[in-house]
């Protein structure tokens, strides 16, 4: 077993490496340590077996190194031995200079050789380097800079995806986006469903809903924001960001995780583009729901999600049918926002079943600093989507204001009524 395959964690602070944490369970007859140090050289310079051509110069430049292996629970004697397979945390250096700042060439060497080094492992979290980081522009405007393009200091962010999810055309669609933003909605975006479409194609959108916009803003003198879904092959995504921009939107959504986070950076770190990038989370579920293989939710969705350049990065709600750990989606926030170097942090934005009955419980896991994004509670609203969105709004108010939901629902009828449909009145 090759010693240059190992090194202390402290070797290693302040030269060009990242550090990869991995979860993978083991039969008890299985040489962690040799398996650890086979992935490790497996990733980097060699492969299954031994082959010509790599010198010693190789190895200590571009192979990566393994710097702790901890079993789970830790066991000092075989009579200790839980009985089935044996759990362990690993962590791997790679150096930085086998992929740079990009996520293709990343993604391939944290997780992409699984068949060629026969280890079925989890990535649950990464050390980036201050130099790595820096190789990313990351968010142009992060959540401060988001909050004062849009003119919003300190409460919550309302966003409202457009259901239904797709099926109209643009005309339609701005009929929907005008009832909403009445309701005084402070961005509507695309649902993820629906990108360019031949019926309703997005630079139609663009100009339908822009207009939308500026009726109601006469009519209200509330200014809703506009972002359309511009996911698409990679190519035309760049031109579509530039074409969106053009024509008057207000900021950009991509499907970040089915487009690739590669594609986010590309349109975050765009010269020609400056508007705020919104990263949607759908398809995640495939690539972090095995707890053997994958990769961990708060980092996908949020380290590297803003590392991308994300503006703003949408995740799962705790409180929706969907059966995702509360404590995945409060670390999501928080690898959003917590301090990384000089990267600004992104705004988190949560969906999936959010209605008033439970804003309350989001503004208390996550503050103040967080968009809210409310699809079917605001056109699902017994009494229409102006209704539904004034709904939310006042729900929020009293989440800020530590007014008791039943308090608040007593004073308006459109918050009565929402509770009555989806629940929450003795909130």
């Amino acid at each position: 077993m090759n010693d240059l395959a190992f090194a202390y964690a402290e070797e290693l602070f302040g030269k060009e490496y990242i550090v990869a944490t991995y979860y993978l369970e083991a039969d008890p007859d299985v040489d962690i340590v040799a398996k650890a140090a086979s992935f490790a050289v497996g990733q980097s310079v060699g492969t299954w077996t031994p082959v010509p051509g790599i010198t010693p110069e190789m190895l200590e430049r571009h192979m990566a190194r393994v710097v702790a292996i901890y079993d789970a629970p830790p066991v000092e004697l075989r009579s200790d031995l839980p009985a089935g397979k044996r759990a362990f945390f690993v962590q791997i250096a790679f150096p930085q200079v086998n992929f740079g700042p990009q996520f293709p060439m990343l993604f391939t060497t944290l997780l992409g050789n699984d068949v060629s080094t026969a280890t079925q492992l989890k990535l649950v979290d990464l050390t980036l380097s201050p130099s790595f980081v820096a190789g990313f522009g990351g968010p142009k405007f992060g959540l401060a800079g988001l909050r004062q393009y849009l003119g919003i200091s300190k409460h919550p962010i309302l966003l409202n995806m457009i259901k239904p999810c797709t099926g109209f055309g643009p005309e339609e669609g701005a009929a929907l986006f005008a009832e909403a933003a009445r309701g005084g909605v402070d961005i509507i975006k695309d649902d993820e469903l629906l990108g360019n479409p031949s019926f309703n194609a997005m630079l139609d959108r663009v100009k339908a809903y822009r207009r939308a916009a500026e009726r109601v803003f006469e009519e209200t003198g509330h200014r809703t924001r506009y972002c359309p879904n511009i996911t698409d092959r990679p190519e035309k995504i760049i031109e579509n960001a530039r074409r969106a921009q053009e024509l008057g939107a207000d900021m950009v959504m991509i499907n970040g995780i089915a487009a690739g986070l590669g594609v986010v950076q590309a349109v975050a770190e765009d010269p020609t583009f400056t508007l705020p990038v919104f990263s949607h989370y759908a398809g995640t579920g495939s690539l972090t729901e095995n707890p053997r293989a994958g990769i961990s939710s708060p980092l996908l969705l949020g380290k590297l999600t803003r590392l991308a350049g994300a503006d703003a990065a949408m995740f799962g709600s705790a409180y929706s049918s969907y059966p995702l750990l509360r404590e995945k989606y409060i670390r999501t926030a928080h690898f959003l926002r917590m301090p990384l170097f000089n990267l600004k942090p992104s705004l988190p934005v949560v969906g999936g079943g959010i209605h008033p009955g439970n804003v309350g419980c989001i503004i208390a896991d996550l503050g103040l600093d967080v968009m809210l994004g409310v699809g079917g509670a605001i056109q699902g609203h017994p009494d229409g989507a102006a209704a539904g969105a004034r709904a939310i709004r006042q729900a929020i108010d009293a989440a800020v204001e530590g007014i008791p939901l039943s308090e608040q629902a007593k004073k308006y009828p459109e918050l009565r009524k929402a509770l009555e449909r989806w629940g929450g009145l003795k909130s």
